[in-house]
């Protein structure tokens, strides 16, 4: 492309490491994901992540519907933190232990912590990787985007675990003597440093203090990660050959390849193209904007992997943007953040496949059938909910007729399921049980 279109080979600098007009953005966002990889790494090794989990599993004290709501509690906390293929390498294999322990069926679980771990990918700035490139091409601060992305995340996963706690109901049930087992069971065994475990944790909070009072004009998010996982480094007095070895390079090659490709689109006016496309269907207004980003992203991550749909699209956003006040354009990314993080569930590819591979290795099988069902339609109902949101942003009144709509339907279908003519009645609940078993089969 370079020599092609009759640019200087320096371009490709350029392309790398973005410009000084931008703030060499791709640099600062290679910094903070190695740094960020060198923290949870250490943090891995320590046993920090299985401790927490282990520890707030046991708080369940065997109850069926505690435990779930625990389990995706702690699902979305990890995956907040961790990248998605790292949360599900140490959540899949947990949650398969303790449903050995009180012999009950894991895949309700495994199945809802497998769409929930995306949604904890925009809990925070740093929870994923189209965030770090997001929130480091718009100069969005950590505080900021919690606010505004990591709030609404929360709220979602609220009535996600609600909605998922409706379809599995019947199956939430443990065996007798389950819940003594699980009170024997002792957290610590999944520990392999106590020591190192609290070095981690102090290291992980400071991390997280500095992110939120530290402003980014001051000192960036990646200056702030990769001198903390220097002293954890140090101070972990690990072998720092295993560290380095152990950071994903594939993950860091492919961001590169990302990179030059995506600025390539954006030098041969590509992207350009793509924004006023955007901005010619949405005609001008914020919300048609914002809710072009949030499905168009989230369908395209379906079938695309989300950092190279969320780098080809923020220039397409940035070009968008141009004619709005940055709080208004920053909006935009929002539904970008969410609709590329939440699009991967739509279908059972990328990260899911590690789930299913897991949970089969483990001989507990999940089948794509059963994930594509539950993934595409969850996903569906989380973009809904955060549609009827932004409507709320745009123009209050209609918020409120569409949630009032949406209420009076719910609350029909469940008169009639209760306190309706009997014909009526028996043939709603058939609908609504085949519904639900149609999702979990």
């Amino acid at each position: 492309m370079v020599f092609i279109e009759g640019f200087n080979f320096s371009v490709i600098v350029q392309l790398l490491f973005g410009s000084e007009e931008d703030g060499f953005v791709n640099l600062h966002s290679l910094i903070l994901i190695i740094g960020m990889m060198i923290i949870v790494q250490i943090s891995n090794e320590a046993g920090v992540f299985q401790f927490i989990a282990s520890k707030l599993i046991k708080f369940s004290g065997g109850n069926p519907i505690k435990l779930m709501i625990i389990l995706c509690s702690v699902t979305v906390l990890i995956s907040a933190i961790l990248n998605n293929i790292l949360a599900v390498i140490i959540l899949i294999p947990l949650t398969i232990t303790i449903s050995r322990i009180l012999n009950i069926n894991p895949s309700p679980y495994i199945l809802t912590q497998a769409v929930l771990v995306n949604v904890g990918g925009t809990v925070f700035s740093i929870s994923s990787i189209p965030n770090i490139l997001i929130t480091t091409t718009a100069g969005i601060e950590f505080l900021e985007f919690f606010l505004n992305v990591g709030l609404v995340s929360l709220f979602i996963f609220i009535l996600t675990t609600l909605f998922f706690i409706l379809i599995y109901r019947k199956e939430l049930v443990i065996a007798e003597g389950g819940e003594k087992i699980l009170e024997e069971f002792n957290v610590w065994n999944v520990v392999q440093n106590k020591n190192l475990l609290y070095k981690c944790s102090i290291v992980l909070i400071i991390l997280f203090t500095l992110f939120v009072i530290v402003p980014s004009s001051l000192l960036t998010p990646d200056i702030i990660a990769l001198s903390l996982a220097l002293i954890l480094v140090i101070i972990s007095k690990l072998d720092e050959k295993e560290i380095i070895s152990s950071i994903d390079f594939e993950l860091i090659f492919y961001l590169i390849g990302i990179f030059i490709i995506a600025g390539g689109l954006e030098l041969t006016g590509v992207t350009e193209a793509i924004g006023v496309g955007l901005l010619s269907i949405g005609d001008v207004s914020l919300y048609i904007q914002m809710l072009i980003v949030l499905w168009f992203s989230a369908y395209l991550s379906s079938a695309i992997d989300n950092i190279p749909i969320t780098k080809v699209l923020i220039p397409s956003i940035v070009q968008i943007g141009q004619s709005l006040p940055v709080s208004e354009r920053n909006k935009v990314f929002y539904s970008l953040a969410f609709g590329a993080n939440w699009g991967d569930n739509l279908t059972p590819l990328g990260d899911n496949i590690l789930v299913i591979n897991l949970a089969e290795k483990n001989k507990r099988p999940i089948s794509f059938k059963q994930f594509f069902k539950l993934g595409f339609i969850t996903t569906n109902y989380q973009l809904i909910i955060l549609s009827i949101y932004f409507t709320f942003l745009d123009n209050f009144v209609n918020g409120m007729f569409i949630s009032i709509v949406c209420f009076a339907l719910i609350l029909i279908i469940t008169l009639l399921s209760k306190k309706g003519p009997k014909k009526i009645r028996i043939k709603l609940n058939k609908i609504l049980e085949k519904a639900r078993n149609f999702i979990i089969r």
